[in-house]
Order: C-alpha cells, then structure tokens, then sequence
C-alpha cells in the first residue's frame, strides 16, 4: 500500500464570494521548508525565496481563472563543472479552474483545474511553473565546455565497424 503524495506547496484559495464583477487578489510567500521540498521535487540545488502575486476572476462560465507573477531565487548545478549558478526569476503564470466535468470541455480546450468546494488549489500550478520557468542548461559564467574526441583518427561511419573486422581478418 503506497503513502498518499503530500504536495511541496500546498495553497487553497476559498473562491465562494468571488463574483464576475471583481478581482480577488492574492500574494503568497513560500518558507523555508516548502521551499527546501520544491528544489527537491524540481532536481536543483536550492530555492532561495519564492513569492507569486495572483488576481483572481469568474468568467460568465463559472469558471474561474488566474493570473500571476513568479519571483523567485533558485540556484542550480552547473552543467559542466557542478558549481552553483544562482538565478533570479520572474515568470507569469495563467489557469483556468472549473466545477463542470470533463465531458462539457471541448477536446481542443487548454487544460483546467478542479474547483472542489468553492476552493482552488494553486500550489501545484505554481510548482509546475516555477519549473517551466527554470534555465534547462545552467552554466557558470567561467565553465567553458571541452569537447573530447575518443574516436580521433579511428574510422567513422556505418562500415566503420566492418572495416576493423576486416583489418583483424588480414593480420
């Protein structure tokens, strides 16, 4: 029997007085913990703050969407030397939440969020930004790649390996 998933960031935003004639405006600051378990869910070294500013608003659908800014400091492992590279981020962030089943959605829709109980949870969509958002190939500004050539001089190619065969054959 596995352990329920506990998520790194958890936030539940009650949306039971959100009308489609206002803006609910949200600020979230991460801590320390939380933002020790991200780096860890996201393979880098370390989160160093993070803070999402989020509006909030009802289309005539019901469904209700959000906007947002990102601001964090990560620091991730160089890609040739492993030394930190610490980067400053600053990403926008966008979902649609829905109470309506899967089967009102058109296939070609973008995809949505539950809302459960007039709550969204927004922790996990920040989390999968944050991760969008992070340089694929972190680099010290020193780190300069050497390509190394274990083949130089030796033969290359499809018939590269029959042409070695053959030299044996002839020795």
């Amino acid at each position: 029997m596995s352990e329920p998933v506990v998520p790194e960031l958890l936030r539940c935003i009650s949306i039971a007085d959100l009308s489609s004639s206002e803006r609910q405006v949200e600020n979230i600051e991460v801590d320390a913990d939380e933002c020790a378990a991200i780096a860890n869910r996201l393979g880098i070294m370390s989160v160093e703050k993070l803070s999402v500013q989020l509006e909030l608003f009802r289309d005539l659908t019901g469904d209700v969407h959000m906007v947002g800014r990102i601001v964090s400091d990560v620091v991730q492992a160089c890609v040739v030397t492993l030394e930190p590279v610490p980067q400053h981020i600053e990403a926008s962030l966008f979902q649609r939440f829905s109470s309506r089943s899967e089967e009102e959605e058109g296939e070609d829709e973008d995809p949505v969020e539950p809302i459960v109980d007039d709550e969204i949870e927004v922790g996990d969509v920040i989390v999968q930004n944050l991760s969008l958002a992070l340089d694929p190939y972190p680099r010290a500004p020193e780190a300069e790649f050497e390509e190394v050539d274990d083949e130089a001089g030796k033969p290359s190619g499809p018939f590269a390996a029959l042409a070695v065969l053959r030299d044996e054959a002839e020795k």
